[in-house]
């Protein structure tokens, strides 16, 4: 059978094409906001919980994250301080922003190359990155980070074309700073709480309590 596409059978199409997108478009708009996969645990190992703090709201409005937590741990003998972030939201965001970029327009000025590092038994990966201060007198800042998207932990070269298939991400980053010449040091503490984090068995995320800020000098 014969069929010739006229102009009615285009606008007809048209429509059709345009009630399907709106439905499709209603549909993800009502879906769930996606929540952080877990809670952050009250104790890693040796480190313990510090406090707990809350992203900015125009930081959480530019990554559309839709729920998020950030808590900063202590060592007890070393002292030293590392803070988690784990923010749920739209992919396309999460992963167009990149962690580095964001503190490069504040009070650091350059960073160095990013290197990979993959857990030794998982297929999990996370990137290291170390950012220099504009001020020397300041500490250097450490920071580690990927993206989950229901598979595993990954952080490749370009997120935004490795995740164009996801709707959601869950994006983890740890940060510490320290002196400049410590970044090996730094990102093996980071390696270390990484590996506590991510191995150590959660519980279902569940409602929180208010929490108090984290000291400036920590919160980053």
């Amino acid at each position: 059978m014969e069929f010739t596409l006229t102009r009615s059978n285009i606008a007809v199409l048209g429509c059709v094409l345009s009630l399907l997108s709106c439905l499709a478009t209603s549909t993800w708009r009502t879906e769930t906001p996606p929540r952080c996969a877990f809670e952050p645990a009250q104790t890693l190992g040796p480190w313990q919980l510090l406090e707990h703090g809350e992203l900015q709201a125009s930081e959480l409005a530019i990554l559309r994250a839709s729920d998020h937590w950030r808590v900063g741990y202590q060592h007890p003998q070393t002292r030293q301080v590392v803070v988690v972030t784990l923010i749920a939201g739209a992919a396309g965001p999460l992963a167009s922003h990149l962690p580095e970029t964001c503190y490069a327009r504040q009070e650091y000025s350059s960073h160095s190359d990013a290197v990979v590092w993959k857990f030794p038994e998982t297929s999990d990966s996370f990137r290291f990155q170390t950012l220099h201060p504009r001020d020397v007198d300041q500490p250097a800042l450490t920071i580690a980070y990927g993206w989950h998207d229901g598979t595993r932990w990954s952080a490749p070269r370009s997120p935004r074309f490795q995740f164009a298939g996801s709707r959601t991400l869950q994006r983890m980053l740890v940060t510490m700073r320290h002196p400049g010449g410590l970044t090996t040091e730094a990102r093996q503490v980071l390696q270390q709480v990484l590996e506590l984090t991510v191995n150590k068995p959660h519980q279902p995320s569940q409602l929180r309590s208010a929490r108090a800020a984290i000291p400036p000098s920590t919160q980053k």
